[in-house]
């Protein structure tokens, strides 16, 4: 039987095209990992309500 392939890392193009939509709806959010799971970002801490900003949610997601 055929080894899986091994999931392959996200081309430079496919980050570039996360971020710019993540920084659509959220100017502030940065990047914090990058793996064969995708793009991980993290969204700024609003300092004046020491709260911090949630990103869209999942489906199903409450």
């Amino acid at each position: 039987m055929a080894k899986a392939p091994a999931p392959s890392m996200p081309t430079p193009n496919q980050i570039k095209d996360a971020w710019e939509a993540v920084r659509e709806i959220n100017p502030m959010a940065r990047i914090v990992a990058v793996g064969p799971d995708g793009v991980k970002f993290d969204y700024a801490v609003d300092e004046l309500t020491a709260k911090r900003q949630n990103g869209p949610k999942r489906y199903g997601e409450k």
